[in-house]
């Protein structure tokens, strides 16, 4: 039982940092796609996702849950993208032109 208890909050927390890092990831290859830079971006979160549901996997024992907990965030994200929006703006360079 303790077992189980300590594989649900790995998990939970495991999709809660999911969740979070693919938004900003996702905010930060919108920002850059007019950019060779999108491209690590959009790769970071395709290697994110891959590494978010082996875990998903290994923690839950089945391909089925593991899937379904990968949608659920997705869904998350998408939630997130809509209701708390996206970084608008434009990449300035550090150094200042005088």
């Amino acid at each position: 039982m303790k077992d189980r208890l300590s594989r649900g909050l790995e998990l939970a927390v495991q999709s809660v940092n999911y969740v979070l890092i693919t938004y900003a990831l996702s905010n930060l290859a919108m920002l850059m796609r007019r950019n060779w830079l999108y491209i690590l971006f959009f790769a970071s979160e395709i290697w994110l996702t891959q590494q978010y549901w082996t875990k998903a996997r290994e923690l839950t024992g089945s391909k089925i849950l593991s899937g379904l907990l990968l949608i659920l965030c997705l869904a998350a994200q998408g939630a997130m993208l809509w209701w708390v929006g996206r970084v608008v703006g434009t990449v300035v360079p550090f150094a200042a032109e005088a």
